[in-house]
């Protein structure tokens, strides 16, 4: 076995979705602790790069677009290799993942195996029985912390280093940014003591159904809360088209396709409140310090629940024995996972934990 004497560049490679990569926040703070000095590097998909270029603990974040071809995936890969990384970590674990950080060459690739992408590695990571994907993410470091391959690079000292403390993930960002939320807010007149819905979802069974947006944003409004809708541009015509359910339109705002991620994130960390499905802008309002409350149909809560210093709530239908199912449309066709949890039920559950 050859050991790596000196490491002086890292690659981390992780694809998945917003709310993944900010679980792996505690990572990148761990990691930066074990190699201080170190030139830490990530790839990560484009859609949600920025918001990790505002990660302290990355020197350099590389956006990754999953629909190139192969042709101008693997120019990116030969590219990131001119680097002449020492150390190339995949958190992620897939074929892509495993197939890129072959090609950027790193001198040892440590990372998640199975299904025979052990060839491309030099040490595989057992897979974590961690619950929460923040666990499963820290358990990596913790293996990585005892790796033979890196122990030039790691004193007694480092190795028992606590690497758990951070236990949920802190997204800061530069003031710019909430100087822009400010002027957003403003122009729609908006400035504080609001409350947000956001109605995206990667999955169609992740989203709350359309009419009980409506209903709740009423039910809120009623009790003098303004609502702010948020979301990105493909949730532009949803959003408009539960704005025009709504009957309360003087409590109503959109700001749904009007901002970046780092702008949504400080627009979140203004709110009281955000109310969503689980998906990636409830993870970001979780990581800026907002109180969360998240509505889980077919994913696994334990696995993917909100953390941050604010509170965070969760609801899911207990009475059903085919959640956590984490299938993109209801397998038996019912979707009762979200149908069966209603607007009354939710502000119920609200107002039980003093959120509203």
């Amino acid at each position: 076995m050859i050991i790596v004497e000196k490491i002086d560049r890292i690659i981390v490679i992780d694809l998945l979705y917003l709310g993944d990569l900010l679980f792996a926040h505690p990572f990148f703070a761990g990691l930066r602790k074990l190699f201080p000095k170190t030139r830490i590097d990530l790839v990560a998909n484009s859609n949600f790069a920025e918001i990790m270029r505002s990660n302290s603990n990355l020197d350099h974040v590389y956006s990754y677009n999953k629909n190139w071809n192969t042709t101008r995936s693997y120019k990116f890969a030969k590219k990131l290799k001119m680097n002449n990384y020492q150390l190339g970590l995949n958190i992620h674990g897939n074929w892509r993942t495993a197939l890129l950080l072959k090609l950027i060459a790193a001198d040892k690739n440590i990372g998640y195996g199975g299904q025979g992408r052990g060839l491309f590695l030099d040490q595989e990571i057992e897979k974590s029985n961690a619950s929460h994907v923040i666990e499963f993410y820290l358990d990596f470091l913790e293996q990585l912390k005892d790796s033979e391959l890196l122990i030039p690079n790691l004193n007694e000292q480092q190795k028992k280093m606590n690497l758990t403390e951070s236990a949920y993930p802190v997204l800061d960002f530069e003031k710019s940014y909430h100087k822009k939320a400010e002027n957003k807010l403003k122009e729609i007149g908006l400035e504080n003591d609001f409350l947000v819905l956001n109605t995206g979802g990667s999955w169609n069974s992740k989203r709350w159904p359309e009419e009980y947006f409506a209903e709740i944003a009423d039910l809120l409004a009623a009790q003098k809360h303004k609502i702010l809708f948020v979301g990105g541009s493909a949730d532009k015509e949803r959003v408009a088209y539960i704005c025009n359910k709504i009957e309360n339109q003087k409590q109503i705002y959109n700001l749904s396709g009007k901002t970046s991620l780092l702008e949504l994130a400080a627009i979140l960390k203004k709110a009281k409140l955000v109310i969503s499905g689980d998906t990636g802008p409830i993870h970001v309002a979780a990581a800026v310090g907002t109180n969360t409350f998240t509505i889980f149909g077919p994913s696994d809560e334990e696995k993917y629940a909100p953390r941050g210093k604010g509170q965070n709530i969760l609801i899911k239908n207990i009475d059903l024995n085919c959640r956590p199912c984490g299938e993109h449309e209801c397998p038996l066709g019912h979707f009762k996972c979200m149908r069966e949890l209603t607007p009354d039920l939710v502000v119920k559950r609200l107002k039980e934990e003093e959120l509203i």
